[in-house]
């Protein structure tokens, strides 16, 4: 009921995660390394290959090996 003695309001938030990648452990493979990592985020990219994910949490990736060493970028 609507009528004096009576208030209306709103309120509203947003919240930010970062981004987080944890590598948990690396195993040298012969043409390659094995990566164990923890991530929130739906994709990485190592050495130039994207890899999705069908949710957060832990994964294991094989990644071959490159002459240039290994770079890793993540996102969301």
């Amino acid at each position: 009921m609507l009528g004096p003695g009576t208030a209306t309001g709103q309120l509203g938030f947003k919240v930010v995660v970062p981004p987080v990648m944890r590598v948990l452990q690396v195993t040298a493979l012969q043409d390659g390394y094995e990566y164990r990592i923890w991530t929130n985020t739906r994709s990485a990219v190592f050495n130039g290959r994207e890899y999705r994910f069908s949710r957060v949490g832990e994964y294991t990736l094989k990644v071959p090996s490159s002459p240039q060493g290994v770079y890793l970028v993540h996102g969301l």
